[in-house]
């Protein structure tokens, strides 16, 4: 798999229009606010961006706390009783009518609170569950220099996306300056059962077994409390149902022989594999609450046991102490660790076999875990999904986004026929594209100039475009004049340029070519270097660059030095791939939009050479 970063130039004065967006008073969401800042960022309205998608955020939390109280409320209804059937009693009419019962008390919760509230799109609570937001809100904070906000948004990040080696950077970058003490960088979302866990873990280090039982007790309280808004957030809308049906489902206005017989075959399935979605998502909030702070926490649970019964032993409390133990046990039985603490326990004056009774509260996770894993077989044994070969216990937890992530890697990495030498050269005469000069003239692998990638007229359009949406400093970090003091750096990125065709701010044909021009190029390189997979973008950028008025007419310094931008240049000339360079570009490409006019030359120098 391999990526490719494509830079447009142009040498024209660009003009830069942009136009201010106005919010509404009414039917305003967190989806809403957050595209809203979405247009500030790309049009360089920082304070905009950072207050519209700070805004957006604190939506989406007020809007999923009332979504978890209509679920907690609609979830203590009759239909709880379901939890209770064994497979002996499995009655497949109950599940339709009470997942149906309990999506028509969430719709009349749901339109209590929220009567006119515009529904959101599966893609933006994506993004949102990903902490995408806070992705844009650390630059607009960066760029009003609210750097400890900036770096406590990158950060808030980096726990949910560890491996984004950009916002490393960042964070890193961050960090650094002389303005970010690292005490005020801040996880944004905290559970409150984490920062106890921990507390109680040092209080325990420290010998202070009194405080450290009090704050352990209390942690374990508000990981059931967390435990239970998980699974909550599970049970997610029934989408493929109207409104109507679910009405006239529930309140008796139908004949039921009637309405059996028309959705018993087509709904059984339907709402078997809601429910059965719902079951697995909630087995698997034990493994989503195991990460704190970005690390994972093995049997984080129990783990409250095993510091309990420590605890309560050191302070003599030896009841207690059986009952943590047992606690611990009725989860891993067969932890010889726990089971050598229960026999020395048990050998301890005055101790009787009968203190050694799991807690309710384990008792009752315990029951509710084993009672969903049950229920989750007999469903998948008599409605026979697609994943009805695999056993219950390889189907309950997989590796998060196992699934998904295999599907892109078929899709991305997907090899591809490599041309002969002859298919490649006939490949770019095909398109008019021809030679300007190869490896030999540029002293280097894996480099080549190629004319022709665009006419004469659809350079025109590519310029009109520029001089209609450039801004200034675009791309470079608001710095107009990032290579050289003599020239004006103006830039257009595709979303831009998108987002000003959407509100007819510029041609969308000009916009459109601007993505042609750039898939020509890209196919232009993977054909002369004739790559066996394909080639991805991962960044274009249309360019303008102009001479200042006062720039010399003599100049020996470089208007733009071409260099790889996915390593690090080096003193001793040498080009490594570490962050935080782009290392995950393979390719970087140049369209030059103007003929060689006034001395413009390409060159380029050895490898390992600075030039």
């Amino acid at each position: 798999m391999n990526y490719i970063s494509l830079i447009i130039f142009t040498f024209l004065l660009s003009l830069s229009t942009c136009d201010e967006i106005s919010l509404g008073n009414s039917k305003i969401n967190y989806e809403k606010l957050y595209k809203v800042g979405v247009d500030a960022y790309l049009e360089n309205r920082w304070r905009d961006c950072a207050s519209l998608i700070e805004k957006s955020i604190d939506d989406f939390f007020y809007y999923n706390t009332i979504i978890i109280r209509c679920r907690r409320k609609c979830q203590n209804s009759d239909s709880d009783l379901f939890f209770n059937e064994t497979d002996s009693s499995f009655d497949l009419w109950h599940l339709q009518t009470l997942v149906t019962e309990r999506a028509l008390c969430l719709m009349k919760c749901h339109n209590l609170y929220f009567p006119n509230r515009p529904k959101t799109s599966k893609e933006t609570d994506e993004l949102f569950e990903k902490k995408v937001p806070y992705n844009y809100l650390q630059l607009c904070y960066f760029k009003i220099e609210e750097h400890e906000k900036a770096a406590s948004c990158a950060y808030t990040f980096l726990i949910h996306n560890p491996g984004h080696e950009v916002m490393q950077a960042n964070l890193q970058y961050y960090m650094a300056l002389p303005d970010v003490k690292i005490e005020n960088v801040k996880y944004l979302e905290p559970k409150n059962y984490q920062d106890l866990f921990l507390k109680g873990a040092q209080l325990y280090m420290e010998g202070d077994y009194n405080d450290s039982i009090e704050v352990m007790e209390m942690s374990l309280k508000e990981y059931l409390a967390a435990e239970e808004e998980c699974r909550l957030h599970c049970e997610g809308p029934l989408p493929q149902i109207s409104n109507e049906e679910l009405y006239i489902a529930i309140t008796n206005n139908y004949n039921i022989n009637e309405w059996k017989e028309k959705y018993v075959s087509s709904q059984f399935s339907f709402f078997a594999d809601h429910f059965t979605y719902a079951l697995r998502c909630k087995l698997r909030c034990p493994e989503k609450l195991s990460y704190m702070y970005g690390q994972k926490h093995e049997q984080l649970f129990t783990m409250h046991y095993h510091y309990l019964q420590f605890n309560y032993y050191k302070v003599g409390k030896l009841k207690e102490t059986c009952s943590a133990v047992a606690s611990f046990l009725l989860f891993y039985p067969n932890d010889d660790t726990m089971l050598a603490n229960k026999e020395y326990y048990s050998k301890q004056p005055g101790v009787l076999e009968e203190w050694f009774t799991p807690r309710e509260e384990a008792v009752g996770y315990h029951s509710q875990l084993e009672r969903e894993i049950k229920l989750l077989k007999a469903i998948e044994h008599h409605f026979q999904f697609k994943t009805a070969n695999q056993s219950a216990s390889q189907s309950l937890t997989p590796p998060p986004g196992a699934k998904k992530t295999s599907v892109e890697k078929r899709k991305l990495g997907k090899p591809k026929k490599k041309l002969t030498p002859a298919e490649s050269s006939d490949w770019l005469k095909k398109y008019g594209i021809s030679l300007l000069m190869d490896e030999n003239n540029l002293n280097g692998t894996k480099r080549v100039a190629l004319s022709n990638l665009a006419s004469k007229e659809e350079c025109q359009k590519l310029l009109n475009l520029v001089m209609e949406g450039a801004v200034h400093g675009d791309g470079y970090n608001g710095r107009e004049s990032p290579h050289t003091e003599f020239e004006m750096f103006e830039g257009l990125t595709v979303a831009r340029a998108a987002l000003l065709a959407h509100r007819g701010l510029v041609n969308p044909a000009e916009a459109q070519l601007l993505l042609n021009v750039s898939e020509k190029a890209r196919q232009a390189v993977e054909a002369y270097f004739n790559l066996d997979t394909e080639l991805f973008f991962s960044y274009t950028h249309l360019v303008c660059r102009t001479a200042l008025p006062d720039s010399p007419d003599i100049r020996d310094d470089l208007s733009h030095p071409i260099h790889a931008d996915n390593c690090v240049l080096m003193p001793n000339g040498k080009c490594v791939k570490e962050k935080p360079a782009y290392i995950w570009r393979d390719y970087s490409s140049i369209v030059y939009l103007n003929d060689y006019l006034r001395r413009r030359i390409i060159f380029a120098k050895e490898r390992n050479i600075i030039q």
